[in-house]
Parts: structure tokens; C-alpha cells; sequence
């Protein structure tokens, strides 16, 4: 159990919260106790010292102990009061209380080398004292509260100008001086208040003003109390006379101006907070992405701040080029330290190619200067004890577009925005802050569609001939080059494997390609944990890694130049291949989840991997198109799976048109699919049999489905193919359903759970389950029904198909609804809706939501959300299923409300419900209309209107179970009530 958090208030109104929660406190001298208590915390205060302060002597012991007692109830635990007879100690952390933490920061703050962290801690502890009221409130009128009133009085000035000397080092001089100028009024003889406004109005560059601020104080002091300004002011005085270059605002060497940095708001705060807390941070990040523009941006708030590039140096020791960057030549590590101990910030830019010797300047500067702090930019972590590394990660999307269309205003005011054009642009170019402004800056010459064009070859494109810049960092080229010729050979290697892989690679298929590359399989974890390092390769989850687009495009130019694209390709297409030999047998049986997963995770790579076997293996590109081809199917990408097939050779064997055809069912382009599986059925006439009976289904005849069915079934059996058997009989109970003949489908239904369930293909027996959940509602075995529903969610849950999911669960829903269980119901039903909207399927959520206001308005709970978002998108998409029941629940909802029109409403949706042929709306409305007719003692109407639902009901009884028939019970209830 984590410890209780109490904290003490008594600076100004006295409270009490424990972990968080205000306590109730009464009020006279249980408060003033508790005040006294708190200015001691921790420590025994002696009862003879408690009566004598809070009652000047005049109470006894047992006074004492009742506002113990009244202190420790409210409280809520007595162990926050201890002590007897000899006295009392408040028990809480003297942290916790806000006077004693003020006392204390005041007495440590002045020891505190950094002007920000002085700044951050007075401001916090002068927060504490809130507004400008009477210093310890609560205390009462006691003499014993004159002098901690003092002591506290005293820590706020000490605070406040030490806070104003902290802001004055940060360079605020000019804006404080008004603030300077009412604190020496208020306190005229408090000699540092006006050495504070002098120093100001120098940095302000007002040295006359400041000359007269000291020249006031001297007469000021001499006329009150006789004496002349401090040492302190009277040197002070000399500088200011001397214009001394010690009172300069220690302002660094960062350049004066940049562009504005677009998109690093968060990133700058979090670098400010580390530096706040740790003495050496690193911004980490790939080429181009912006290190160097964010370490300036940061260094900015932090004066002073010393900015030093390592762009063009080689080597040797870093102190010299330290010192150029404060106008030192040939400085040495002495001369460095020297300017740092004062407790600047070094900024050390660009350090992946001097990592050993930066590591080795930082270790000294931090241990010599403890002040000093430095923020590193580099492609790979310094490695140096107590660094903290943060990492700099490519643009959003949103804010690529904002810098591109800033960046390409500045180059051409008439430049016209076209967000999706810009947007793809900017998605091509992986975020990268340099490879956007780059692009941008051809806005001067080219159109957004030619520039994106324009992108196969980027590396030509994205360059600034105009730039004054280093090359790294006016073409994306030279920028990805340098980190790449720092890389060692396997590593450049690795580059190259991954290159293979535009969709990412798992650790073996990544170790695959670099084996082919001559880099043995044992190296492959360092080479990818290297390129991890440096920033070029991006963990992409567990044991996977990709690369950026441009940085892919990089390693792919240098893959040609080494000639050794195809020996790459070719180890690629072998690993692709290898997985669809896994997913042709894996996706028809346990492993189907698995082998989804990887074709939607692999999607990239596989076409990739067919591209080049198209030119170069097509016998290879078969294999793959072929093993995928199930996955296809399961995944619902028919006709894009049968392309994949047919480009992947020119002449089809008859096994692979059987999977083309049926692929092409799936579909909807049945003439080819017959075609194609006429063609193939040459091998495996029992294969082409099943997929043709599919095609009948779909076409409507069911009668020769059936009959194609029962023609193969035999040889299935015959050969223990229990599979292919099983999926016959899930075909017959589709066409069996389909002609009406409901006992035949669920013996087929049967049949294939008993054959597939063992083998645990997800795919079939969730369609196994939906067939026999519908059977079990139109018998009105609602239990059964909910019991299919649930297993066909769950088996595409599995899957990752959240719509399919979305719609059984709607579904399921409804039954749980029919079977009496409106709870449940509900529960399952917003899980519909928020799956459905999760995938973007709104005809899904709005059934969904339909459904649950269905069973919400039953259940006497909020109804409406749910409804009026379906019914505002089925007059958006032109109605759809569940359209008149929303009217309908819509205006039920209305009718008990009580508002007005709410009868007509009724009416209306009935006549529209009579005219569409939807008895189920028809008898609903029909009942509350009764219900509502009966509340008003129009009786003849309400009975006329029941009659008329008892005559609907029986076409849809079925359908409309008691569950859903509150309204007809309702309006009987008032008919007896009324006769």
C-alpha cells in the first residue's frame, strides 16, 4: 500500500489535504494548534510551550488535550498527532508544509549555480505565499507568532530577489524594470533591491538611469539612517562608471537569426525540462530531420549558450575549436573550463563522427565546470555516464504540410495550396524537416504535381543550387552520404538488405538478405542494433526494422553500384516465397490468425517480391502468388489476389486457375470465374466442382450448387480430404437456406462444424456459426442463436476482421435483446457500435446504434444519442436496413416524453412502415400508439389499434418477440385501468 500523502498549508488560510483531498478544519484554536504544531513538524513542542503560546499560560492540560482531540478527528488519523502528557509532535514530513519549505529554499536557493533552476524554485516557493494577505493567518493573535512572521517575511524577500537576479542572468533586464522600481519603494533601505534595478537599467542599456538609481539610494541612506551605500553597491557604481564588461548579459554565440521552427513545440519543451533536471542531454535523430535547428531553438531560453560545429573537423583535440566558438584562439582545456564554470550551456553539434573524442571533452567539462551544462546533437548516443538521449523523430503528417507550405510562400507568394497534393508529397518524404524545405524550394520552378512526379529520382530534386549552406545540408543526398560513409562495411550491408524490404523486415528475413551479402547470420543482430543506433534503421515493434523512404532510396543506389542488386532481390523473393509455403498450409487450418497477420503485415514485401519475379523468376513469383492465395480469399481481397496470380505468369496451370477462379467469385466476377474454373477443373474436377457450386450460389441457382456439391463430395471423403468436405457442406447449407429448406441447412451447417472445428480454420466455422445463429432466430431459439453469434465474433476477432466482428456482434445483440437479456444486450451491442466506428463502417454502426436504443428505451435508460446518429446517417446515405425502425424508436421516444406531435409522428411512421412491407415497425408502432391513445382514454382507438398489431403479428413473430412488446402490455394495462 503506497505511504499517505498529508501536506500543511498555513502560510496564508490554513487547509489540510491528504493525497490530494482538502480536509475539513474547525476553525478558533484547534486551527491555531494545528499552525503551531506545523512550524515544528516533526519535532516534540513541549505542552507547558503550547499552553503559554496559544493561550498565554491561562489554560490547563485538559484544554490541551480536547483540542488534541478535536485536532486528530479531523485529521482522520491519530498517528498524524502524537505525544501525551509532555508534549505533541505533528507527524507529517516537514516538506509537506509550506512555510518550512519556503524557510528552506530560501536558505539553499543562493547555492543553486544555474539561473533557470533559480528562477523555476523561487518561483515555485514564492507561489506558496498566494496572494498579499497577513502572513500566517491561522495563527491567531499570539506573541509567539511575531517572530516566525518575520523569518517568513524575510525568506519572501530573499526569494523574490533572488528570483529577479535569476531572471536579470536570463537575460529579462529590460522588463523588469518597472517591477525594480515599486520593490525599492517598498522596501527603500534593502540595499540589493536597488543594486538589482541598477544592474537592470545597464543591461537595458539606460546607464545614465542606472547612475541615478545609485545616486537616489546614496541619499536616500545617508538621510535616513545616516550612512553610506555597501561595498557591494559602491563597486557596482564602478563598473557602471567603467561600463565593465562583467555586467554584459552573458549572451553566447548562437546565430541571431533562423527560420521558425515548425512543429517542435513538444520537443523543445522536453529537451528545456531534461536540461533542467540532467547536466548532459543528446538529441538524437536521422539525417535531415532537424537536430541541429531544435539544439539552437532549445540553447535560446537557456543564455548563455555557446554553440560549437563539428561539421568539418577531423579530428584531434576539441578544446581549440571550444574556444573559437567564445573568440579564443587555440584555447585550451583550462581556457574552456574557465568560461564554462560560470554555468553556461555548450551546445556540441553534429558528433557521430567524433564520438570518442566528444565523449572525452564532455566527461571533463562536466566533472571540471559543475555548473556547466551541455546538449549534444548526433546521429548515435555519446555513451557517456548520466546522458540522457533523446530521440528526434520525423515530422507528423499535419505538421509536414505546415512547413512545406510555410517554406513555399516564403519562396513564392502566389504559391496556391493544394492540401492532398502537398500532403502526398510530404508523406513521400518521411517527415524529414530538410527533404521538405528542399522540396518546397522548387515551388519557385515547379508545379506540386511535377514535383511529385518528380520524386522517383529525389535525389536530383531535392538540392539547392542557391544555398550558402554546408552540402550535408543542402541536398539530401550529401546529408544521408555523410552518416552513410561513417558506417562500417557489414553495416552499409545491412542498409542494403532492408532496402529489399519496403515494408520493414523481421529479424530473419532481414538475416536472410545479409547472409546472401556475404554477412554471416551471427553479425546480423550487431549490424541492425549499430544501424539502430546511428539512427539510419527504425524498430518498427518487436524484432522488426525498416528505413525511411530516402534513406531506402540512398542504400538501394549504393546496392546498384556494388552490383549486387539481384544476388539481394533474389534472397528476398526466396524468404517471401517460404512464408507463402507456410500460409498455403496455415491458412486453412490453426494457424489461420498467424498467417493473416502476416500477409497483412508483409503486404509491401510480397509485392515487392512479386515486381521482381515477374522480370526475373516468374516460376518463383507462381509459388508466391499460389501459396498466398488462400490468405487472399480469407482476407476478402479476391479479385486483387486472382491479379496477383495472373501477373505473376503468363500461362496458369490448372490448379492455380481453380484459385484465380474462385478468387474472382469472391469478388463478383462470376463469368470469369466460371471460365477459370472450367479451365482448371482438368486436374482436380472435384476442386473445380466445389468452387463452381460457389459460383452458383452467388448466381442464384442453388438447386445446381447443390447438385455440384454432392458430385464432389464423395472423392473429398474418399480421400480424407476433411477439409474440402467440410467447406461442401457449408456451401449446401447456404443454398439450402437460400431455397427455404431450413432443416437441410442446419444438418449441413452441423456437418461442417463436425468436420472444420478440429482442423480450427476461424475463417470457415465463423461463417459455419452466422449460418446457424440466423437459422436459430427465424425457429426463435434466441439462446442458441446468441451461443453461434458469439462464436462467429469471436473466430473473426481472432482474425483482426473488425467489420465482419462489428456485424455479428450486432447480431448478436438482437438476439440477446430477443432472449430476454436487455443488459447484455446493451453491453454487446455498444461494443458493435464502437468496433464498427473503429473501422469506419457506418452502415454497421448505425444498425448497431438502432439497436442499442432499442434496448436502451426498454431498459428506461438515455436513448437518443445512439438513434440520432443513425437516423442522421441513413438520410445521409439515402436510408438502408434499419432506417424506419430509428424513425419508429425516435418517435417512441418522443410519445414518452410527452412531446407534442409525438401521436402524428406515429402516424406517419406507420403509414410508411404499411406501405415499405416492414411488419416488425408495423406492429410496434401499432402498440404504442395504442399505449398512447389508452393514456389519453380514447379507447376505441387504442383497442382498434391493438387489434390491428394481433392481426400484423403473426408474419413477424418471429421477429418481434415479448421482449420487445412493453408498449402493447402498457396499453392493455390502461385499457383495464379505464373499463
Amino acid at each position: 500500500m503506497l505511504p499517505v500523502m498529508v501536506t500543511v498549508a498555513v502560510l496564508g488560510p490554513v487547509s489540510v489535504r491528504r493525497d490530494g483531498v482538502a480536509l475539513p478544519l474547525p476553525a478558533g484554536k484547534t486551527t491555531e494548534l494545528l499552525v503551531r504544531l506545523a512550524l515544528d513538524a516533526g519535532e516534540l513542542v513541549r505542552t507547558e510551550r503550547l499552553i503559554e503560546d496559544l493561550w498565554g499560560g491561562a489554560a490547563g492540560r485538559n484544554t490541551l488535550q480536547v483540542k488534541v482531540s478535536a485536532l486528530r478527528k479531523a485529521l482522520g488519523d491519530r498517528g498524524l498527532v502524537l505525544g501525551g502528557a509532555a508534549g505533541y509532535t505533528l507527524a507529517v514530513d516537514r516538506g509537506g508544509v509550506d512555510a518550512l519549505d519556503v524557510l528552506r529554499v530560501a536558505s539553499t536557493v543562493g547555492s543553486l549555480g544555474d539561473a533557470a533552476e533559480v528562477e523555476r524554485e523561487c518561483a515555485a516557493a514564492l507561489s506558496l505565499f498566494g496572494g498579499g494577505g497577513e502572513l500566517l493567518s491561522g495563527a491567531g493573535d499570539g506573541a509567539w507568532v511575531a517572530p516566525h512572521r518575520g523569518r517568513l517575511a524575510e525568506a519572501r524577500l530573499r526569494l523574490t530577489e533572488e528570483a529577479f537576479a535569476a531572471r536579470i542572468t536570463l537575460g529579462e533586464a529590460g522588463s523588469l524594470v518597472g517591477e525594480l522600481e515599486s520593490l525599492v519603494v517598498a522596501h527603500p533601505v534593502r540595499e540589493r533591491f536597488w543594486g538589482l534595478l541598477i544592474t537592470a537599467l545597464y543591461r537595458a542599456g539606460r546607464q545614465a538611469d542606472a547612475l541615478d538609481a545609485y545616486r537616489r539610494v546614496q541619499r536616500l541612506l545617508a538621510g535616513e539612517l545616516g550612512v553610506q551605500p555597501g561595498r557591494e553597491l559602491r563597486e557596482l557604481e564602478r563598473q557602471v562608471l567603467r561600463q565593465d564588461r562583467g555586467l554584459d548579459p552573458p549572451v553566447g554565440n548562437l546565430p541571431g537569426v533562423s527560420a521558425s521552427l515548425v512543429g517542435r513545440d513538444a520537443d523543445i519543451a522536453a529537451v528545456a525540462g531534461l536540461l533542467g533536471m540532467r547536466r548532459l542531454v543528446t538529441v538524437a535523430g536521422p539525417a535531415g530531420v532537424g537536430k541541429t535547428r531544435l539544439a539552437v531553438e532549445v540553447a535560446r531560453s537557456l543564455s548563455p549558450a555557446w554553440l560549437v560545429g563539428l561539421d568539418g573537423v577531423a579530428g584531434g583535440p576539441l578544446w581549440p575549436h571550444v574556444g573559437e566558438a567564445f573568440g579564443v584562439a587555440g584555447a585550451t582545456e583550462a581556457v574552456v573550463v574557465d568560461r564554462l564554470r560560470g554555468g553556461a550551456l555548450l551546445v556540441v553539434d553534429n558528433c557521430e563522427h567524433l564520438l570518442d573524442e566528444v565523449a572525452d571533452l564532455v566527461s571533463r567539462v562536466l566533472r571540471a565546470a559543475p555548473a556547466a551544462r551541455v546538449l549534444a546533437t548526433s546521429q548515435v548516443p555519446l555513451g557517456v555516464d548520466g546522458e540522457v538521449v533523446h530521440t528526434l523523430e520525423p515530422l507528423s503528417l499535419a505538421d509536414s504540410v505546415a512547413l512545406f507550405a510555410e517554406r513555399a510562400v516564403q519562396q513564392r507568394r502566389s504559391f496556391v495550396f493544394d492540401g492532398d497534393a502537398v500532403a502526398a508529397v510530404c508523406r513521400s518524404l518521411d517527415g524529414l524537416p530538410l527533404a521538405i524545405e528542399l522540396a518546397s524550394a522548387r515551388v519557385k520552378v515547379l508545379s506540386i504535381a511535377e514535383i511529385a512526379r518528380r520524386l522517383d529520382d529525389r535525389f536530383a530534386l531535392l538540392a539547392d543550387p542557391t544555398s550558402r549552406r554546408p552540402a550535408r545540408r543542402r541536398t539530401l543526398r550529401a546529408a544521408i552520404g555523410w552518416s552513410y560513409d561513417l558506417l562500417f562495411p557489414d553495416d552499409q550491408r545491412g542498409l542494403w538488405a532492408l532496402a529489399c524490404f519496403p515494408g520493414g523486415a523481421p529479424l530473419p528475413a532481414f538475416t536472410s538478405v545479409l547472409g546472401a551479402l556475404d554477412v554471416p547470420a551471427a553479425a546480423a543482430v550487431d549490424v541492425v542494433d549499430r544501424l539502430v543506433d546511428r539512427s539510419l534503421v527504425r524498430a518498427a515493434g518487436a524484432d522488426r526494422y525498416g528505413l525511411l523512404d530516402s534513406v531506402r532510396a540512398y542504400a538501394m543506389e549504393r546496392l546498384l553500384d556494388a552490383g549486387l542488386v539481384d544476388v539481394a532481390w533474389g534472397a528476398q523473393a526466396a524468404w517471401v516465397a517460404e512464408a507463402a509455403d507456410r500460409a498455403a498450409v496455415g491458412a486453412r487450418g490453426a494457424e489461420q490468425a498467424v498467417q493473416v497477420a502476416t500477409v497483412r503485415r508483409e503486404r509491401a514485401n510480397i509485392d515487392a517480391a512479386l515486381a521482381w519475379t515477374a522480370e526475373h523468376d516468374p516460376a518463383l513469383g507462381l509459388r508466391i502468388a499460389t501459396g498466398f492465395g488462400w490468405t487472399w480469399a480469407v482476407l476478402g481481397a479476391g479479385p486483387d489476389g486472382a491479379r496477383r496470380i495472373r501477373d505473376a505468369a503468363g500461362d496458369l496451370p490448372p490448379a492455380a486457375l481453380l484459385l484465380t477462379g474462385f478468387l474472382e467469385a469472391s469478388g463478383g466476377d462470376l463469368d470469369r470465374a466460371t471460365a477459370d474454373i472450367s479451365q482448371g477443373m482438368a486436374d482436380d474436377s472435384d476442386v473445380g466442382r466445389l468452387y463452381l457450386a460457389f459460383v452458383r450460389s452467388q448466381q442464384g441457382r442453388a438447386a445446381d450448387a447443390l447438385a455440384l456439391l454432392a458430385e464432389c463430395r464423395a472423392g473429398f471423403r474418399a480421400r480424407g480430404q476433411d477439409w474440402e468436405e467440410g467447406v461442401s457442406w457449408l456451401l449446401e447449407a447456404w443454398a439450402s437456406i437460400a431455397l427455404g429448406e431450413t432443416d437441410r441447412g442446419r444438418a449441413a451447417c452441423d456437418e461442417a462444424l463436425r468436420l472444420l472445428a478440429p482442423i480450427g480454420d476461424q475463417w470457415a466455422l465463423s461463417h459455419a456459426e452466422a449460418l446457424l445463429g440466423e437459422l436459430a432466430q427465424a425457429e426463435q431459439r434466441f439462446v442458441d442463436a446468441a451461443a453461434h453469434l458469439r462464436r462467429a465474433a469471436s473466430a473473426t476477432h481472432a482474425l483482426g476482421f473488425a467489420a465482419a466482428e462489428a456485424h455479428h456482434l450486432a447480431n448478436l445483440g438482437r438476439a440477446l435483446q430477443q432472449s430476454g437479456d436487455p443488459s447484455a444486450a446493451a453491453q454487446t451491442l455498444r461494443r458493435a457500435l464502437d468496433v464498427a466506428r473503429g473501422t469506419g463502417d457506418l452502415r454497421t454502426a448505425a444498425l448497431a446504434g438502432v439497436r442499442l436504443g432499442w434496448v436502451l428505451r426498454a431498459l428506461g435508460e438515455p436513448a437518443r444519442e445512439p438513434l440520432e446518429s443513425a437516423h442522421r446517417w441513413y438520410r445521409a446515405a439515402g436510408r438502408g436496413d434499419a432506417a424506419l425502425l430509428a424513425e419508429y424508436l425516435l418517435a417512441a421516444l418522443d410519445a414518452d416524453d410527452g412531446v407534442a406531435g409525438a401521436d402524428d409522428r406515429l402516424v406517419s411512421v406507420l403509414a410508411s412502415a404499411r406501405q415499405a412491407g416492414d411488419g416488425v415497425v408495423e406492429v410496434l408502432t401499432l402498440e404504442t400508439l395504442a399505449r398512447v391513445r389508452a393514456a389519453t382514454g380514447r379507447i376505441s382507438d387504442a383497442r382498434d389499434l391493438l387489434a390491428a398489431a394481433e392481426t400484423a403479428l403473426p408474419a413477424v413473430k418471429h421477429l418481434v418477440t415479448a421482449a420487445d412488446r412493453a408498449d402493447r402490455d402498457h396499453a392493455r394495462a390502461n385499457l383495464d385501468s379505464l373499463t
